[in-house]
């Protein structure tokens, strides 16, 4: 018989006879159509940042125009074209495993990373100290405030749990004050310290790891009241909280400390139960989880999360998550950052630092922009400081399915023909067989994809399963699978 079998994303923690499962997979990312090639990381001619990344951010401003920073250890580097400009205005002193965080009020950037005082920037030029504010790990701007979380100041020394918020429509104002409306308090209605803290339209989230506290504006005498939201649900850091909403719909996509989660203002919802024993279970380093990033591809519709799988600062792994259509899909690699690059547009006349042949670019006219300009991008640091966008041309893609069969009967496999909305430059399945879902897997022949981009086999065992190996872009909906005499379960 013929079945068609619509994937259904990766999901290794799956019951393995479920059709469409993907029990493994890497460079396959999930679309609203199937899963498709991920984009390569595609370098366009920025110079190589003078350190490592430990912080990223695109900033804009009142007029709509933007600032892009990226700090290493000591350094605070603005975008100048391509090339870096060193704006710190001081030596900053973080160790290697504290990320600096970033966040724009009106015109003023802000920065901080909890072993310097918060610095500001007007509009251009360089930062500077600001004077009354904290040392935090974390800034956030919020309905006319700004917030600092996990802070350390004169007053009320390292206090991992508490909160601050500047006067009202300023930042340089931190001593609390009714007239002013800058306030400071304490969250010790669970363990731990504050993670993260992000706008949630015109309230904010505190994130500890395992409890989220919302902040609501109440005005004078409190300014802030923060509530615990129910539940044991928390995320490991700042980097790992994504607002995929609107601001009159907030929603917030993160990772916690056993699961992926979504957040509308109702409850935290579990969204990663196909995967979250393999993730959190068998490959998060939990020592550098405070490392973990996210990355939101808008146009996709996807978040990349990167984790940590080994004793190294570099997140190696990572998983994405298709938030239109509830899959999930991998795209390992090793990186220092992630950010948005809003990009410039791509002509003939910065052809070169794009692309290296003709045969690379795409099919457009001649005076045409190969790359949106103003167009939000994802893109990454890589380990040599280096920032890419994912946009490059797909290169390899693997995917393994889930079992196909009978428990109480063989069957033959004999052609397996997958509907590709585009198609790949070539590809070869592995069959897998086994009489019974307890035993190891036997490996049988791997065959090319013909001309009509079939792959034909002949195989009788009461399971099978593929492993698929493309080249070149592909975007795939469903599997179409010939297997004779077998029933259904």
């Amino acid at each position: 018989m013929g079945l068609n079998i619509p994937l259904k994303g990766y999901a290794p923690d799956s019951e393995q006879t479920i059709l469409g499962v993907l029990t493994n997979c890497n460079q396959l990312i999930p679309t609203v159509r199937g899963m498709k090639a991920a984009p390569q990381p595609l370098s366009f001619g920025q110079s190589v940042l003078a350190g490592t990344c430990q912080g990223a951010a695109v900033l804009e401003k009142l007029d709509r125009t933007t600032r892009f920073f990226a700090a290493t250890p000591t350094k605070v580097y603005e975008a100048s074209g391509t090339n870096w400009t060193d704006v710190s205005g001081t030596a900053y002193t973080p160790a290697s495993d504290v990320r600096y965080r970033f966040a724009q009020f009106g015109d003023v950037s802000l920065v901080t990373n909890k072993a310097d005082r918060m610095h500001a920037s007007s509009a251009s030029g360089t930062f500077t100290g600001i004077a009354t504010a904290p040392k935090a790990a974390i800034v956030e701007t919020c309905n006319n405030f700004v917030f600092a979380f996990d802070t350390n100041e004169a007053t009320y020394g390292d206090s991992p749990n508490r909160w601050m918020c500047a006067a009202l429509g300023g930042y340089t104002s931190w001593t609390p004050s009714i007239d002013t409306q800058a306030a400071t308090g304490v969250l010790t209605g669970s363990a731990g310290k504050i993670l993260a803290g992000k706008r949630f339209g015109d309230q904010i989230i505190a994130y500890k790891e395992k409890s989220m506290y919302l902040g609501v504006y109440v005005g004078s005498p409190i300014t802030w009241d923060f509530r615990q939201i129910p539940g044991e649900v928390g995320a490991l850091c700042n980097e790992v909280v994504v607002n995929v909403g609107t601001p009159e719909q907030p929603k917030h996509i993160f990772m916690g400390s056993d699961n992926f989660y979504s957040y509308d203002g109702s409850r935290p919802v579990p969204i990663g139960n196909n995967l979250r024993e393999k993730v959190f279970d068998n490959e998060l380093f939990r020592t550098y989880s405070y490392l973990s990033l996210s990355l939101h591809d808008r146009q996709r519709r996807n978040v990349y999360f990167y984790y940590c799988s080994s004793n190294s600062l570099m997140p190696d792994k990572c998983v994405v998550y298709n938030y239109k259509t509830g899959e999930w899909g991998r795209d390992d690699r090793s990186i220092e950052m992630v950010t948005d690059y809003i990009a410039a547009g791509t002509t003939y006349d910065n052809l070169g630092g794009v692309y290296s042949t003709y045969d690379s670019l795409t099919s457009l006219s001649y005076d045409a922009a190969f790359a949106a300009a103003g167009a939000a991008a994802p893109a990454i640091f890589n380990t040599s400081h280096l920032l890419q966008t994912l946009s490059g041309p797909p290169t390899t893609s693997t995917m393994t399915t889930g079992d196909v069969g009978d428990a109480q009967q063989e069957g033959c496999l004999s052609r397996v023909i997958p509907k590709f909305l585009t198609a790949p430059s070539s590809g070869t399945m592995t069959n897998y067989y086994r009489q019974n879902l307890g035993d190891s897997l036997t490996t049988d022949m791997a065959t090319p994809m013909d001309a009509s981009n079939r792959f034909d086999v002949l195989r009788s065992a009461r399971w099978h399963r593929a492993r698929f190996d493309f080249v070149g872009d592909h975007e795939l909906a469903l599997l179409n699978v010939d297997f004779a005499g077998a029933g259904s379960e």
